[in-house]
C-alpha cells in the first residue's frame, strides 16, 4: 500500500514473497514516484525470508526503512547499499535471522541509527558494517550473541553507543582479537552479561571509547594486552563478572583510564604489576567485595596507602587474617608462604618471616644484653660482700 505520506507500507501482507529486483525504471514518472518515497515499512510479512543485494536499488531518498517480525532469514551483502540518504533502519523481532553476513549492512554511509535488537542473532561475521561511518547508535540488545568476530565492526567509526547486551542475557562465549577495531569516536560500549574471559587484543584499538561496561558478567580471566592501544578509554566497569584471574600486562597501554570498577568480584591477589600501569591517571581502583589476602603482594599498597585504592574492609586470609583490615595492617604483619622443592620434597618458606628475621635477632641480643647488665648491677648492689672478682 502506498499513501499520501511518502510510505510504503507492507505490513501484514501474507502473499508478498520477495521485494521487486529494483525500483528504478524507464518510466520518468515512475521514477519520479520511487524517489518521492520517504519511508518503507515491512511489518508482519512472514513470507519474506530474505533481503537482497539491490532490493533497494531506485528507492534513492528513502530516510526510514523498517523490516519488524517478518520471515527473515538472510541478508545479503550490499543489501542497502544504495540507500544514500536513510536515517533510521529497523531490523527487529525476526526470530528467524540468526547471524549478520559480512557486508550485509555495509555502504549505508549517511544513516544514523540502526536497530537489530530482539532478532536471533548468534554471529556477528567479520566487517558486517564495513564502510557504513556515520552511525550514532546501534542497537543489538536482546539477541542470543555467541560469537563476534574480527573485524565485525570495522567501518563504524563515528558510533556514539553501542549497545550489545543488556542484563539479563548474554550469552557471548567468544570475542575475537580486534573485534572492535575502528571505532574512532564511539563514547560508550555496553556489553554487560558475557560469558567469555577476555583475550588478548579483544578491545584492542578502540581508539576513542570513554566507556566500556562489561560489568555483570561472567568474564573469569583478562588476559594481557586485552585494551592494547585503547588509549582513550576513560571508565571499564568490570564490576560483578567472576573475575579471578588478571593477567600482569591486562591493562597495559591503557593511558587515559581514570576509573576501573572491579566491583565484587574473586580476586584474591592485589599485586603491583598488574595495576602500575595505570597508576599515572587513575582516579579510583574499586576492589571492594573481592576476597583480598593480605600476603605479601599487599605490601606495595601498604608503602603507598593511597586513597585512589578501594579495597574491601577486611582480608579473607590468610588463616588468622580474615578479620583485619587491609587498610589497618603494617608491613611487618604480613604473611606470605613460597613453596620450595628440594631432593623432590616441598618445603613452605616464610619470606615475610625471614625478612623480619634478622631484625628481631638484632633487636632480642640488645635486650638479652641490656637485661643481663641490670641484674649483674642489682647482685652487686644486694650482696656487695659476696660478690669476687678474679684478681
Amino acid at each position: 500500500m502506498i499513501d499520501d505520506t511518502n510510505t510504503i507500507d507492507c505490513s501484514y501482507s501474507t502473499t508478498i514473497t520477495h521485494l521487486p529486483r529494483s525500483w528504478t525504471s524507464t518510466n520518468h514518472n515512475l521514477t519520479l514516484f520511487t524517489q518521492s518515497i520517504l519511508r518503507f515499512d515491512l511489518l508482519h510479512t512472514p513470507s519474506i525470508t530474505s533481503i537482497k543485494t539491490n532490493d533497494f536499488q531506485g528507492l534513492y531518498n528513502l530516510r526510514d526503512l523498517s523490516i519488524i517480525n517478518t520471515g527473515l532469514i538472510t541478508i545479503q551483502p550490499h543489501a542497502f547499499r544504495h540507500l544514500h540518504r536513510l536515517h533510521e533502519l529497523r531490523i527487529e523481532l525476526n526470530r528467524n535471522l540468526i547471524e549478520l553476513k559480512s557486508f550485509a549492512l555495509s555502504d549505508i554511509e549517511y544513516v544514523h541509527r540502526i536497530s537489530l535488537k530482539s532478532n536471533s542473532i548468534r554471529v556477528i561475521h567479520t566487517e558486517v558494517f564495513r564502510n557504513t561511518h556515520f552511525v550514532d547508535i546501534l542497537d543489538l540488545s536482546d539477541n542470543p550473541l555467541e560469537i563476534i568476530e574480527s573485524y565485525a565492526f570495522n567501518g563504524l567509526k563515528s558510533v556514539g553507543t553501542l549497545i550489545l547486551c543488556l542484563l539479563p542475557t548474554c550469552p557471548i562465549k567468544q570475542i575475537d582479537s580486534f573485534a572492535f577495531f575502528g571505532f574512532h569516536t564511539c563514547d560508550k560500549i555496553i556489553l554487560t552479561g558475557i560469558h567469555t574471559s577476555l583475550r588478548s587484543n579483544s578491545f584492542s584499538y578502540m581508539t576513542s571509547v570513554n566507556l566500556v561496561n562489561l560489568s555483570h558478567s561472567e568474564i573469569t580471566h583478562i588476559n594481557s594486552y586485552a585494551f592494547q592501544d585503547c588509549e582513550h578509554i576513560g571508565e571499564i566497569d568490570l564490576s560483578s563478572s567472576l573475575i579471578s584471574i588478571i593477567d600482569s600486562h591486562a591493562f597495559d597501554q591503557l593511558y587515559n583510564v581514570s576509573l576501573l570498577n572491579l566491583k565484587g568480584n574473586l580476586i584474591r591477589l592485589f599485586e603491583k604489576t598488574i595495576f602500575q600501569q595505570l597508576a599515572h591517571t587513575i582516579k579510583q581502583i574499586n576492589l571492594d567485595n573481592n576476597p583480598i589476602r593480605c600476603d605479601c603482594t599487599l605490601e606495595w599498597y601498604l608503602e603507598e596507602r593511597s586513597n585512589r585504592y578501594k579495597l574491601p574492609d577486611v582480608c579473607t586470609g590468610p588463616i588468622g587474617y580474615e578479620c583485619l583490615s587491609p587498610n589497618e595492617l603494617q608491613k611487618s604483619q604480613l604473611i606470605c608462604y613460597q613453596t620450595e622443592k628440594n631432593d623432590n620434597q616441598s618445603k613452605e618458606i616464610n619470606f615475610c618471616e625471614r625478612r623480619e628475621k634478622h631484625i628481631s635477632v638484632r633487636e632480642s641480643s640488645a635486650s638479652l644484653y641490656e637485661l643481663n647488665s641490670f641484674l649483674f648491677i642489682l647482685i652487686i648492689f644486694i650482696f656487695p660482700n659476696k660478690i669476687l672478682f678474679p684478681l
